[in-house]
C-alpha cells in the first residue's frame, strides 16, 4: 500500500471518528435510565463541627434525613406536595411521561416520574420556560435545571429560587448541540 493512500486512510479514520464524536449517533438509540426516587429530592444533609482546644475543626461525619422516610420522627420539612402534573409528548422525537411540580417548605424541584420515556440523544438539556407551553420557537428566556439525567425513568431536578410557578409552566427538553427540541410539558396548566 502507498504512502499516500495510507494517509488519505488515516485521514478519513480520523474525520469518521471527530463526526462520531460530535454528533453521536448511538444516543439515538441507546437509553439512559435514571432511578431517583421523589424521597432522594428532599433530603437534607446536616454536619456538625467539633472544635477541641488542642486541634483545628475537624467535621464530624455528615448525615441525612428525609421527611418522606417512613418512621421519620426528626421534626424536618413538611411532606412534600404536588402542586402540578401534566405529561410529556415528543417534538419530531417519542416522548411519553408525566412531569410533576412538589413543593415541600418553600423549596419547588421538578420531577420527571418513573414512566418517563423520552427518545434520547446528544447535549440533551432540561428547560423551564416562562410560558404555559412551548411554542416552537428558539426560546431565549429559560431558567436552565442541567442536562438531561437520563431518558428514561424517575429523576429530580431542583428549582431555582427565580422559579415561579405561575409563570414557569412549561418544560422543555433541548438539544443545545443541534439547537432543536426533543420533548415538552406543561406540568403547571393542570394543577393538582
Amino acid at each position: 500500500m502507498s504512502t499516500k493512500r495510507l494517509a488519505w486512510l488515516g485521514g478519513g479514520l480520523v474525520a469518521f471518528v471527530v463526526a462520531f464524536l460530535l454528533f453521536r449517533p448511538d444516543t439515538l438509540v441507546t437509553d439512559v435510565e435514571a432511578n431517583e426516587s421523589l424521597a432522594d429530592a428532599f433530603v437534607t444533609t446536616t454536619s456538625s463541627t467539633t472544635i477541641t482546644p488542642s486541634t483545628t475543626a475537624a467535621p464530624a461525619a455528615a448525615t441525612t434525613t428525609s421527611a418522606a422516610e417512613p418512621g421519620n420522627t426528626t421534626s424536618g420539612p413538611p411532606e412534600p406536595m404536588a402542586i402540578a402534573t401534566g405529561n410529556f409528548y415528543g417534538i419530531n422525537h417519542d416522548a411519553s411521561g408525566t412531569a410533576t411540580i412538589y413543593e415541600s417548605d418553600g423549596r419547588f424541584v421538578l420531577r420527571f416520574e418513573d414512566d418517563t420515556n423520552i427518545q434520547n440523544g446528544p447535549d440533551l438539556y432540561v428547560w423551564v420556560l416562562p410560558a404555559a407551553d412551548y411554542e416552537g420557537d428558539n426560546p431565549t428566556d429559560y431558567l436552565d435545571l442541567g442536562t438531561l439525567t437520563g431518558n428514561v425513568g424517575g429523576q429530580n431536578y431542583d428549582l431555582p429560587a427565580e422559579f415561579d410557578p405561575e409563570i414557569h409552566r412549561a418544560v422543555l427538553i433541548w438539544c443545545l448541540r443541534f439547537g432543536v427540541p426533543f420533548a415538552a410539558g406543561h406540568p403547571a396548566v393542570a394543577p393538582v
